[in-house]
């Protein structure tokens, strides 16, 4: 099988959404992530001459995304989030010519390693484990959330809100009564629109300190809503940054994404002082609603804990999450295919030091 560079965005686009790919997949993603200054490769595994695939003109059978990270004094580490993509049939086969291109590109590029954030779910992988392990990965901690929380759309109104636990239910009646209302970042105005962000930014940076989680910059939210923008942004992948507003004052904010059939809640923050009026939970009922007139299938709330377990960091998220309904899903994980080992024997040696 062959591997290629594709600069076709419809073409790559069409694929990843074809095989069910998130937007960390899409197109727009890598346009986001070059302009954050990264190198992104987008390669594309052909099947030979003769062996169906897909549509009669189409021989495509893997796609994925990767993106050079920087590292400490100067080293790097290849990074694929939630790919490949790949068509299923034959996916041992498919995915062993992943893993060559993969080396051909640390052999080539020369970062530490790779960094492999499959996108299937642990109970029905086309690949296990075991299999990994035999074409050289290492089980390695994940970047994006290896779980999730998953409502589906296609119900109606009155049993999204049956699915809902109690307090949700009451909580978005009471954000009602309070009179918190939704609204859209102005992008028509220049100036209006860094005050919104600047808004988002000190909701931000309030909830990181709540919390005790550490925000990417400022610069980072600031070039995904520039580069992605609805309004802006001609592709598929597209975020909105959307606030829940009460008397005036921003309660609550959220960047979302919509990619295929599914709004992803990408980021989120909100005012401890605020907290009685129960924002959030209108700006989340408010963003699903939407998403549903508009015709998207699923909301996902990205990331919640593996269990209910009242000791897990993200514990009080994940309460949260869980209230609107929807159903755990749970992905393959992170594997590493080392490049470099030294290197990357000393950088697992470092993380394993770290608490």
């Amino acid at each position: 099988m062959l591997a290629n560079i594709v600069r076709n965005e419809e073409q790559w686009d069409a694929f990843v959404l074809k095989h069910g790919g998130c937007f960390l997949q899409s197109w727009g993603w890598s346009q986001f992530q070059e302009s954050l200054g990264r190198n992104v490769f987008r390669f594309r595994i052909d099947a030979p001459s003769g062996e169906p695939s897909g549509d009669d003109n189409d021989r495509t059978v893997a796609q994925f995304l990767l993106i050079m990270q920087p590292m400490r004094f100067g080293f790097r580490y290849a990074y694929v989030p939630r790919g490949p993509i790949i068509d299923v049939r034959d996916a041992s086969e498919r995915l062993q010519t992943v893993t060559e291109t993969l080396r051909e590109t640390i052999r080539r590029e020369e970062p530490i390693f790779a960094r492999v954030e499959f996108p299937f779910r642990r109970d029905d992988s086309p690949v296990k484990p075991k299999e990994l392990e035999k074409w050289g990965f290492l089980p390695a901690k994940t970047l994006q959330p290896q779980h999730t929380l998953i409502v589906d759309l296609g119900k109606s109104e009155e049993q999204l809100l049956a699915e809902m636990h109690g307090k949700t239910r009451y909580n978005i009646r009471l954000a009602q009564r309070h009179g918190v209302t939704v609204r859209e970042a102005e992008y028509s105005n220049a100036h209006l629109f860094r005050h919104d962000v600047d808004i988002f930014w000190k909701l931000m940076q309030e909830t990181t300190e709540r919390d005790n989680f550490r925000p990417h910059p400022k610069g980072y939210y600031e070039k995904m809503l520039d580069v992605l923008s609805a309004k802006k942004h001609a592709g598929l992948f597209r975020v909105r940054l959307v606030f829940a507003e009460y008397q005036g004052e921003a309660a609550a904010a959220a960047i979302v994404g919509a990619y295929g059939d599914t709004v992803t809640y990408m980021h989120g923050c909100s005012v401890a002082r605020l907290r009685n009026v129960m924002a959030p939970f209108a700006l989340h009922w408010d963003l699903m609603t939407e998403a549903k007139k508009q015709g998207f299938a699923k909301y996902d709330f990205w990331g919640v804990a593996p269990s209910d377990d009242s000791n897990h960091p993200w514990a009080g998220i994940t309460r949260f999450k869980t209230g609107f309904g929807g159903e755990r899903v749970t992905y393959l994980g992170a594997w590493d295919l080392p490049g470099r080992g030294f290197w990357y024997n000393v950088y697992r040696t470092i993380k394993r030091m770290r608490p």
